[in-house]
């Protein structure tokens, strides 16, 4: 094993400070990545490979999408490919743009966006999608969602309960911000509990902030409720049908997605996907074909799965390929 010196700054994230490399044996590719425009819509195509022999930089944040990388890096890259990671900041984006670094990985795709809209980085392109981080719907009084005819908080009858599934009239609180409030919305659209005027997966501004205004039917007949969980988080878990919370929310009042969710928002086609991106100046270049399809590799989604217990959670399936 061969180790690169990293630029870190904390030293956190990464294994004694450094980032580790693989010592080099031949391979020979015929296919890589031709990056065309810029932004998380770009079609990615695959073309004749060009060289590259220098250790690739990785602007990558601290956390988990380093360990995804680390991990990628060490078990799943051909040994040839040299990759260094860096400390990523809030400039990652431009150092990668203007040359100081290769790529970066450490934003979700509408920060990206958002990013490329302020400071018009025209060379930069997604590359790969990768993993999420995942809102899901928890309840400390029901334990399923199939489907049932228990009624509750009619005000009319007596609640009428046979069962341990959502019953119709659930109070289902969601995150009371414009994203908490949409994310939330769509979990209940996968889940089959709500339909919405619009599938999952867009990634405009309309699509990222809908409100109730877009529930076209509530299967499950649900009050849904946007309230803000600052110092209230476990009252509400507890007075509630059902509520939504992302990892960390979870996480506060001893929840695991893995073990407590009742379901979980899902990995393909998310809009919230964290993602890889590369300058223009690497199309062709086969260290980035290969990282790419490492990252959305099955062996990469076993690894998400069994490492973070729907904390973070792969856009490709493990069965996948």
């Amino acid at each position: 094993m061969k180790w690169t010196e990293g630029h870190n700054t904390t030293g956190e994230g990464s294994i004694g400070g450094r980032s580790r490399v693989r010592a080099p044996i031949a391979l020979v590719l015929a296919t890589a990545i031709s990056l065309v425009g810029c932004g998380s819509g770009t079609d990615v195509n695959y073309e004749s490979a060009a060289p590259g022999n220098d250790a690739l930089v990785v602007h990558v944040v601290v956390g988990d999408d380093r360990k995804i990388l680390e991990y990628v890096v060490e078990n799943l890259l051909p040994d040839e490919i040299e990759v260094e990671l860096v400390d990523a900041t809030e400039d990652s984006n431009a150092k990668v743009s203007s040359g100081e670094g290769d790529l970066s990985y450490f934003q979700h795709i509408p920060a990206f966006d958002a990013d490329v809209a302020e400071h018009s980085y025209d060379n930069l392109s997604v590359v790969s999608k990768v993993n999420v981080v995942p809102y899901a719907l928890y309840s400390s009084k029901w334990t399923g969602i199939a489907d049932t005819e228990d009624w509750v908080n009619t005000g009319l009858v007596e609640d009428s309960i046979t069962g341990s599934n959502l019953p119709h009239g659930s109070q289902v609180v969601l995150p009371s911000t414009p994203t908490g409030f949409a994310r939330g919305l769509y979990l209940l659209q996968s889940a089959d509990l709500v339909a919405l005027d619009r599938p999952f997966g867009g990634i405009s501004t309309v699509d990222l902030t809908i409100s109730q205004a877009n529930v076209l039917d509530s299967q499950r007949h649900l009050s849904l409720l946007g309230l803000s969980y600052d110092n209230y988080l476990r009252s509400i878990y507890e007075n509630y049908d059902a509520v939504v919370l992302n990892p960390k929310d979870a996480a506060s009042i001893g929840l695991e997605p893995a073990k407590d969710a009742l379901a979980i928002e899902p990995g393909p086609d998310n809009p919230y996907a964290h993602v890889l991106v590369a300058p223009s100046r690497l199309a062709g270049d086969h260290r980035v074909l290969e990282l790419a399809h490492a990252l959305e590799s099955p062996r990469t989604a076993q690894f998400l799965e069994s490492e973070f217990r729907g904390t973070n959670i792969p856009v490709a399936s493990a069965k996948s390929r």
